[in-house]
């Protein structure tokens, strides 16, 4: 029984300090049973998990805000809304977003602040790695239809000009987590699509761009991902799925993965002849 006790004990303490670690440990099951709530109108308990998961970290996530804004309109909570919405400016929201909140008697005054708050994420944020990983997950994303449309044979490359282009977008990544640390929304701020007049996550371009990296036959930042985890910038769920990416070459490196692929295309041109 004693024994029994003091394996529970151990259990308690090791899951305790790891949620003090983790900073983001119970913030996404909280977000996540939030938004199942939203999705259900059941708007008073959207609120009351979304409240608790902040309390969980200094910097919520945007998409979680973007959410949370939502929430505080349905459950016309004016103060939270407030809120809501100098955080979302101090994390580079520019103005043209909150127009929806017009008929709130804080915008006017939110307004003639805004201008603060805009100086706070310039200040706080780095905004020229924001522009610089857009263009890095641009440039990944242009070779990697490339690399599509060579695989079905449409297009050809060599291996050495595809590798050249894989290991360029590799010391990109590189060099901005050098200068800059990790790409993340604690430093970029939020992701704010323009076109769209809405808050996209950072997560997504992240697990894109360290899928094709990890198929370019580089596995990049494995060992790395459960603190990403715990850090906010990957939700658990990608663990699983960047464990699963992989390219033909069996992340021998990214030279041996294109020469592999230009194998694949010439068996596939030869079939044509």
């Amino acid at each position: 029984m004693k024994k029994i006790l003091l394996i529970l004990i151990i259990l308690f303490v090791q899951t305790t300090l790891f949620a003090q670690e983790c900073a983001y440990a119970e913030y996404y099951n909280l977000t996540s049973s939030a938004k199942k709530n939203y999705s259900e109108k059941n708007y008073k308990e959207a609120e009351k998990n979304l409240k608790l998961a902040f309390s969980k970290t200094n910097f919520p996530l945007g998409k979680d805000l973007e959410l949370a804004l939502s929430v505080a309109q349905e459950r016309k909570d004016s103060e939270w809304a407030r809120q809501i919405s100098i955080n979302l400016s101090k994390g580079g929201v520019p103005l043209r977003y909150f127009g929806k909140l017009k008929n709130f008697k804080w915008y006017e005054q939110f307004t003639k602040d805004f201008e603060n708050y805009n100086n706070f994420y310039k200040e706080n944020f780095e905004p020229e790695l924001k522009v610089k990983f857009d263009s890095l997950c641009k440039r990944d994303a242009i070779f990697t239809r490339k690399t599509m449309d060579w695989y079905y044979g449409s297009i050809e490359i060599t291996a050495e000009n595809a590798s050249l282009e894989a290991n360029a977008i590799l010391a990109e990544l590189k060099n901005l987590t050098d200068k800059y640390g990790f790409p993340k929304e604690q430093k970029m701020g939020y992701n704010y699509i323009k076109r769209l007049n809405r808050i996209e996550d950072y997560e997504t371009p992240i697990i894109v761009l360290l899928i094709h990296l990890y198929k370019y036959g580089n596995r990049i930042y494995e060992s790395d991902i459960p603190q990403f985890i715990c850090e906010g910038i990957l939700n658990p769920n990608a663990k699983q799925i960047l464990k699963q990416s992989s390219g033909f070459g069996k992340s021998n490196g990214i030279e041996y993965e294109m020469v592999v692929r230009q194998e694949m295309y010439n068996i596939k041109k030869k079939k044509k002849k």
